[in-house]
């Protein structure tokens, strides 16, 4: 397992260059930035550690985070470097490594010695947006490819300078109180005033000579969980009956063996469940609410054998058979939240963080449980993915990130970061074309044609918006509740 999760090094340390004194291995600190569900901390600082001979006098700092060192937030990096700069006053370069990072210690110190350390540096593997993004708030909307930051998983080296100026302005102004999305980004526009990223080709997306780093691809941890393990719960309203249902319908549904739209009102035609819950503008907290409610009463003692409960919108595009491989790596009997993670406030005692809910949201049968019987609504349309992370963390459930769940659309995302990730899902409908985004990302791996006929229905073209073409769902009978109390609103 170790290969799967850390790799193999391709050298040990070389023999030191005519600058090596300028930079000794233990004064340069490597944190590694471990999910929760990750390897082992034992596993990541051993196939660091075992590049070193037993002739080389000193090693690296190594910070495992969360496990040897743990950081509120630390996943946003703001918060480590108070930490660090405090661990380490002497330092000459720090190295922000993932749990999918690999490395070769010698060509990263290589890497390294090429750089004055008594100067200020930020060192990635380039990215930049092609157009303005949301997934950014439009930020250089005036010209967003000018704006160069790191790709994260193949690792952002900063010299100490650059690691004091961050400590220093977060000294004077404290952690940012708002939301974190993308950490890379939020690095690089925090460190822009002074410091500019350094493209380095040693940073890359796959082994080859010279590289210092690369990123292992994900690998499913055993067979695809079966298809009537999981059950999707899409969450819709009247007005998009006639439009995002039928291409749910038409795409990611024919891949699922149990899934039920949730709307405002019961509509035969698809069919939906009414929850009894008018809708919001926004927020959407009581739909939410209700629909785990009915998951937890109705579908405990119907479908005993569930294991995995996915919440999608109804304009949310899923690789469905990727999330089955996906989740060979976790436990369903573990309390767990997973998804694509956002923050709010991470840094601080009171922020928390969550799994945004365009992408989907996984929850396993033991987080449903504790969700639906101890979280209530503040009110009807608190947001309800930023509500379920604050309730989730304060009931011990983890909240489990991956990068192949997308909150927005394959034009938000660099193409370069795209096709580094196990992509599991896309969010969105509007300014593009959601079969194709389909066609393109999942079809062949669900292993079907969009426009081949449905299942049961030879005439229905599913190309043909004008037609109702019907996939195998739960009649809505299982769903329609007479004994069930709708408890509350309220925390």
């Amino acid at each position: 397992m170790i290969d799967i999760w850390f790799g193999v090094f391709l050298c040990f340390l070389l023999a030191p260059v005519s600058v090596a004194e300028a930079v000794r291995a233990d004064q340069i600190v490597l944190v590694i930035l471990r999910g929760v569900t990750g390897p082992p901390v034992s596993e990541l600082r051993r196939e660091i550690t075992r590049q070193f001979d037993g002739s080389s006098p000193v090693i690296p700092s190594i910070h495992v985070v969360p496990g040897d060192l743990y950081v509120k937030g630390a996943w946003t990096l703001l918060p480590l470097f108070p930490k660090l700069v405090e661990f380490h006053p002497n330092a000459t370069w720090l190295v922000i490594l993932q749990e999918t990072t690999r490395i070769n210690w010698a060509e990263l110190v290589d890497l390294t010695q090429r750089f004055d350390p008594d100067k200020e540096w930020f060192i990635g593997c380039e990215l930049f947006d092609k157009e303005p993004t949301i997934v950014h708030h439009f930020a250089f909307h005036h010209d967003p490819s000018a704006f160069k930051y790191p790709l994260g998983e193949t690792g952002i080296l900063l010299s100490w300078p650059a690691v004091k100026r961050v400590h220093s302005r977060i000294a004077r102004q404290q952690l940012p109180r708002d939301f974190s999305i993308d950490a890379q980004h939020e690095l690089a526009v925090y460190l822009m005033e002074g410091v500019n990223m350094t493209r380095s080709s040693a940073l890359c997306l796959r082994p080859g000579p010279g590289c210092a780093t690369w990123i292992q691809p994900f690998e499913p941890c055993g067979t695809r969980v079966d298809a009537d393990d999981l059950f999707f719960a899409v969450k819709t309203w009247s007005k998009f009956h006639t439009d995002r249902v039928p291409i749910v319908q038409r795409t990611w549904a024919r891949q699922v063996h149990q899934l039920v739209f949730f709307s405002d009102v019961a509509d035969e035609r698809i069919p939906t469940i009414s929850l009894g819950v008018p809708n919001t503008e926004s927020g959407h907290c009581s739909k939410t609410m209700a629909i785990i409610d009915h998951l937890h009463e109705r579908m405990a003692s119907i479908e005993p054998s569930l294991r995995w409960y996915v919440i999608a919108d109804d304009d949310s595009i899923i690789g469905v058979r990727k999330l089955r491989e996906f989740l060979t790596c976790h436990d369903p009997s573990q309390p767990l939240l997973i998804g694509q993670r956002y923050g709010y406030a991470s840094g601080h005692n009171y922020g928390y963080d969550y799994i945004t809910g365009g992408g989907g949201m996984v929850l396993s049968r033991a987080a449903l449980q504790l969700i639906a019987a101890n979280c209530r609504c503040p009110a009807p349309d608190t947001p309800d993915d930023m509500w379920l992370g604050a309730c989730s963390e304060s009931l011990g459930i983890s909240i489990v990130h991956f990068s192949g769940f997308h909150q927005a659309r394959p034009d938000d995302y660099p193409m370069e970061l795209l096709h580094t990730q196990f992509v599991i899902s896309f969010h969105k409908h509007w300014m593009h074309d959601p079969v194709q985004v389909y066609e393109t990302w999942f079809a062949d791996e669900d292993d079907f044609s969009i426009s081949s006929p449905v299942d049961g229905d030879d005439g229905c073209s599913v190309m043909d918006p004008s037609q109702h073409c019907q996939v195998k769902q739960q009649p809505a009978e299982l769903f329609q509740s007479t004994s069930i109390e709708r408890l509350p609103d309220e925390l």
